[in-house]
């Protein structure tokens, strides 16, 4: 994907997204390092609430093929954002280091 910006989709479910909200979400998004936007096909988050509670999924697509699936359940949604934005660099970092390996 290289030249083009990965434009992250939102999805929300039992749940109004408020702009402030999405903003927030796209604002902690962009830590996602350069590396990793350049290699990556698409990234999908689902908040989805019940009750009290959220649950956040996140799908981020390399262009080699390789998916990761990353999860958080809790009641306070923006510290769940900030865990698994922290959560997807980490893992994207590795699975570039094991692709960069391979060659």
């Amino acid at each position: 994907m290289r030249g083009k910006v990965m434009v992250p989709k939102i999805q929300a479910i039992n749940y109004h997204l408020s702009s402030t909200t999405e903003d927030f979400i796209l604002k902690k998004l962009q830590k996602i390092g350069t590396h990793i936007k350049q290699n990556s096909e698409s990234l999908k988050i689902t908040i989805k609430k019940e009750n009290d509670t959220f649950d956040i999924d996140g799908h981020l697509h390399f262009n080699w093929g390789k998916i990761i699936h990353i999860k958080e359940k809790g009641k306070e949604l923006h510290s769940l954002v900030e865990s698994l934005v922290e959560r997807l660099q980490n893992t994207a970092n590795k699975e570039k280091g094991k692709k960069e390996n391979n060659k």
